[in-house]
């Protein structure tokens, strides 16, 4: 499934299954919302019934994530003040329609995901390696599965198996084995993250530097990492190429030990509500560290939301670079005090022209005194009044240069090494880019330990 859907009713008649999900969900296309509300206006803020007001994109981001973690039902990222952690508080599809205008873009986006989310509960389908077509099977504990369209087009029994999703092989009535080479047997899809050996963390935590506490892995540590990504613009070019590499940071950061919360094309203000219930996560008590990763369009003043114009008459949306360090900070984030938080930003800080590839820019209980910012470090993708760059089908140079060294090194550098060579891997290769450290107020090392 994927977020560009253009034939939504189309689709629909082609998948039967589908279509009559959503016709037992009652879920309907909103057009009352369009009488009042233009698909292209913006929405600022939603009082949700649980009380909290959130920005309406953030809301639909949430929705987006909850769908990607298969789950059809959203809940309050909000904090609860009373009970002290996150609300939790349940809310429907059909309450989200309610509060908010969905465009058509978001909710054919999530009508199709919440459809095959459901389908795959209440039906046992796969696509056909035939024709592609999606085929229920009736007999679960037969493998050997006949597909109707493809019978008909080849003017053969066609018979594909369930378990490999090849064209069956061997004889129809062995229901439980083909005899495809391989089938049964799980493919293995190697980590390109390099696992840290237990002999150099010995080695590290012996050698006397002076290293933040890194808990070792166990079910009772609580690791979260926080990805942004803006992708979808309103005035604005999209930034085409950004899936890669969100699906690789995340890959990067689920080897490293971290639950990635990922949210879509936010606003500054939906950013803003993102970072201040992240710094209020209760996960935070048990974890030894966190990651915060921003990837959009940006100027000298800030990150761009979804909304930013090239006009300067409209009002900005711009999430200015200090907010993001000030929602973290001593007094905004217990949980993480003494901990090191480390932040990535992939955006423009300036609209100078660049080369053939795409540019990420915009041409615009105990009381003691603490330190109100420490224990930060942060990597930009570039130095002020530059641009980043980005490749329509690879992704950012940024954020792959991170992944490949990060993969490849996590397992013996501590960070600042791996930001080292990230900024010398760009010397060699990009001189028209040079990513930059900044506001690092980190007293010890970091080291990751990847897999321990």
């Amino acid at each position: 499934m994927t977020e560009d859907v253009d034939n939504w009713e189309e689709d629909l008649e082609e998948d039967a299954v589908v279509a009559n999900v959503l016709k037992n969900l009652n879920i309907q296309k909103q057009h009352h919302f369009s009488e009042v509300h233009s698909s292209t206006e913006r929405v600022d803020s939603v009082a949700l019934p649980c009380g909290h007001q959130m920005p309406a994109d953030y809301v639909v981001a949430w929705f987006k994530y909850f769908l990607k973690q298969k789950k059809t039902e959203f809940s309050c990222p909000g904090f609860n003040d009373v009970q002290r952690k996150t609300c939790g508080a349940k809310l429907s599809y059909q309450d989200i329609c309610r509060l908010i205008p969905l465009t058509d873009r978001q909710r054919e986006f999530l009508e199709e995901n919440l459809a095959a989310l459901v389908a795959k509960r209440l039906f046992d389908f796969k696509a056909c390696p035939g024709c592609q077509s999606h085929v229920e099977r009736r007999d679960r504990s037969n493998l050997c599965v006949n597909c109707t369209i493809c019978t008909a087009n080849l003017k053969r029994t066609y018979y594909f198996c369930w378990n490999c999703r090849r064209e069956w092989k061997g004889p129809a009535n062995n229901a439980v084995r083909c005899g495809n080479n391989g089938c049964g047997q799980k493919a293995r899809t190697l980590d390109p993250l390099k696992p840290c050996k237990p002999e150099i963390k010995r080695e590290k935590l012996e050698a006397g530097e002076e290293i933040y506490p890194m808990i070792d892995k166990s079910p009772d540590r609580k690791r979260l990492a926080l990805l942004i990504n803006n992708v979808e613009f309103k005035h604005i070019d999209d930034r085409t190429g950004a899936d890669q590499d969100e699906l690789s940071m995340e890959m990067l950061l689920k080897g490293l030990g971290y639950t990635v919360v990922t949210l879509r094309d936010l606003t500054a203000q939906g950013m803003r509500a993102a970072m201040r219930d992240f710094a209020r996560r209760e996960e935070h008590d048990q974890s030894d560290s966190c990651f915060v990763v921003l990837m959009s369009h940006g100027d000298a003043s800030g990150i761009c939301g979804v909304f930013d114009s090239l006009s300067s008459d409209d009002e900005e949306d711009i999430l200015p670079r200090d907010e993001i360090f000030n929602s973290l900070n001593t007094p905004n984030c217990a949980g993480l005090r003494d901990k090191p938080k480390i932040i990535l930003i992939q955006a423009c800080r300036g609209g100078e022209d660049g080369s053939a590839d795409v540019q990420d820019s915009v041409p615009r209980h105990r009381r003691r005194k603490e330190h109100r910012e420490k224990d930060f470090c942060c990597l930009m993708s570039c130095t002020p009044d530059t641009v980043s760059f980005r490749d329509k089908e690879k992704g950012t140079r940024f954020i792959q240069a991170i992944v490949e060294i990060f993969n490849e090194h996590a397992c013996q550098d501590d960070i600042m090494e791996l930001f080292r060579k990230v900024l010398k891997k760009f010397k060699e290769t990009h001189r028209d880019q040079m990513p930059c450290i900044e506001r690092t107020t980190l007293s010890n090392k970091v080291y990751l330990f990847p897999g321990l």
